[in-house]
């Protein structure tokens, strides 16, 4: 009992009875949301279990400046994969008028994110290596480093997740987000063709699970700030996600890995401001060596 609460009573007792009742009423009154309080003071204050079950965590976001177009810091698609962690965002703007078309964030598998050293090219990565395009002699894939849109692609040689997350800062519709993609994988298809890297079964297979992506996108309008979640999943192939809907799922590992390509082209890149963040953020994780591959 508190020592105020006891000199209480102590008083109390040398009252006489027809006095001493309502006083000792209010008095035990007083004790227990004195000791109530007392009570959920400590356990709120005392006990960091319990102060942790009472709080919540709040969730992460990052800004994209240009747009105010919030980003999660870990992504959770509908399709099962892997969490994965935010590397970089930026703005995509078209004509030369620079419209602020959509914001974009590129996501990789969490595991992923601590062992890049151990990816071919990647040992001695900084940011500018990516943003270097290959010179005119590049060196094989196994090299010490590699520069340029060849970085990438030896990541998503990887069995691993990563995800490009579309938000538009104005009103749009699925038919230009359908054609633009459209466009890059044809553009992809030819420049791989006359490196004669195709052959004539790859070419129908391509141009097939092109003409299937296309089916995937609704006649209907994706409004501001309403997200479309391009993810290649760690076994390959593009899902397509829209507000956490699967629009539809295709396996071909080809169009997987060539459709995050285009946001890290040598030329013609969807966004530079993507591509510049999400150099600075490989950087920052290429230097936190820690893990193996694969955890």
């Amino acid at each position: 009992m508190p020592p105020r609460t006891a000199r209480l009573f102590a008083a109390l007792r040398s009252l006489r009875p027809v006095h001493a009742a309502p006083c000792l009423a209010a008095a035990v009154g007083c004790a227990l949301l004195y000791t109530g309080a007392e009570s959920d003071r400590l356990g709120r204050w005392a006990n960091p279990l319990l102060l942790h079950a009472h709080s919540q965590a709040q969730p992460v976001f990052r800004v994209d400046p240009e747009t105010s177009i919030e980003f999660p810091a870990t992504l959770l698609p509908t399709t099962p994969s892997p969490p994965l962690t935010l590397v970089g965002l930026g703005v995509r703007k078209v004509s030369f008028l620079k419209i602020k078309v959509y914001s974009a964030g590129f996501y990789l598998q969490e595991g992923a994110t601590r062992c890049l050293h151990h990816i071919p090219g990647w040992a001695t990565f900084t940011a500018q290596h990516l943003l270097t395009p290959p010179s005119p002699s590049p060196a094989g894939e196994t090299a010490p480093q590699l520069s340029g849109e060849a970085l990438m692609a030896n990541l998503l040689d990887q069995r691993i997740a990563c995800a490009v997350r579309i938000v538009p800062n104005r009103n749009t519709d699925f038919g230009h987000l359908r054609d633009a993609f459209t466009r890059a994988l044809i553009g992809r298809q030819k420049l791989e063709r006359a490196k004669g890297s195709l052959s004539e079964t790859d070419e129908a297979r391509i141009s097939e699970a092109i003409q299937t992506l296309k089916t995937f996108f609704p006649a209907q309008t994706v409004h501001k700030g309403k997200s479309v979640t391009l993810l290649r999943p760690p076994e390959g192939g593009i899902v397509v996600e829209f507000e956490g809907a699967i629009l539809g799922k295709l396996n071909d590992p080809w169009i997987g890995k060539n459709l995050i390509l285009t946001y890290f082209a040598d030329s013609g890149a969807v966004s530079d401001k993507l591509k510049e963040d999400v150099a600075k953020g490989l950087e920052g994780f290429a230097n936190n060596k820690q893990g193996a591959w694969g955890q």
